[in-house]
């Protein structure tokens, strides 16, 4: 954990006079740990968890890879959410959301995902249907974001969506999968597009298998995308930190 915490605290050493940080993490076993996680991170005024899951497993128990949000702007709404069951198809897990106030810059919804993983998959059925699993989740995503409102009614313009897609629009072992393409069609600028894969490699490739591109932030609503880099791998993550200044 204090590895993660370094690598965390560097990518916040970054911002400039005026910026505010929100953090994305997957892979979290509880509130408590998220907790205990940005009270390690430190180092900057005001950051806070905004939310954090608490998805059940098929026995009840709280479930291990649970998502959350920090942040050091004031959080105006927070919840969690599962997916919903579309005839047989039941994406895992769910989302964690915020909605934020960045004061003159407007109201920011957050959402906080892990789609379907392709852990296990033995037959081309298997694969079928994860994908169909993240494309559920993609396609829930798109009606959630066109009815954003908050407490007070206020309509939200910003939002962001961030995480660990389990898939690539940039990797022929996805052919025609439409989980990233479904919410670029709907007004979010994919945070990598154009980016060649020295810029995007956010899972370090091991053996024969190369550098692969499974983490996003995908946003709307925002005048400009300034900067993007990726944190030096570090444990206990096999994942590279995202990071993202925008307008």
């Amino acid at each position: 954990m204090d590895d993660a915490a370094a690598a965390i605290r560097a990518g916040i050493a970054r911002r400039r006079p005026g910026d505010h940080v929100v953090l994305f993490f997957q892979e979290l076993r509880s509130e408590d740990v998220c907790t205990n996680f940005v009270a390690r991170i430190g180092g900057t005024n005001g950051l806070k968890v905004a939310s954090v899951s608490a998805f059940r497993m098929w026995d009840r128990r709280l479930g291990w890879q649970q998502n959350g949000i920090a942040t050091d702007l004031p959080v105006l709404d927070a919840n969690f959410s599962y997916w919903r069951r579309s005839k047989k198809i039941l994406p895992p897990r769910g989302y964690a959301y915020a909605l934020l106030d960045a004061g003159a810059d407007g109201l920011v919804a957050c959402y906080c995902v892990h789609l379907k993983s392709n852990y296990g998959a033995k037959t081309p059925e298997d694969g079928i249907s994860n994908v169909a699993k993240r494309e559920l989740a993609a396609s829930q995503l798109v009606d959630l974001t066109k009815r954003i409102r908050s407490p007070d009614g206020r309509r939200v313009t910003r939002t962001i969506i961030a995480g660990d897609f389990n898939t690539s629009p940039f990797d022929g072992a996805f052919p025609g999968e439409k989980t990233v393409s479904m919410l670029v069609d709907a007004g979010y600028v994919n945070c990598f597009a154009g980016a060649p894969l020295s810029e995007r490699g956010t899972c370090p490739g091991r053996g024969r298998f190369p550098d692969s591109t499974f983490d996003y932030i995908l946003h709307r609503g925002f005048e400009a995308q300034l900067e993007r880099w990726l944190s030096p791998p570090s444990e206990p993550s096999d994942h590279r930190a995202v990071w993202l200044r925008v307008k």
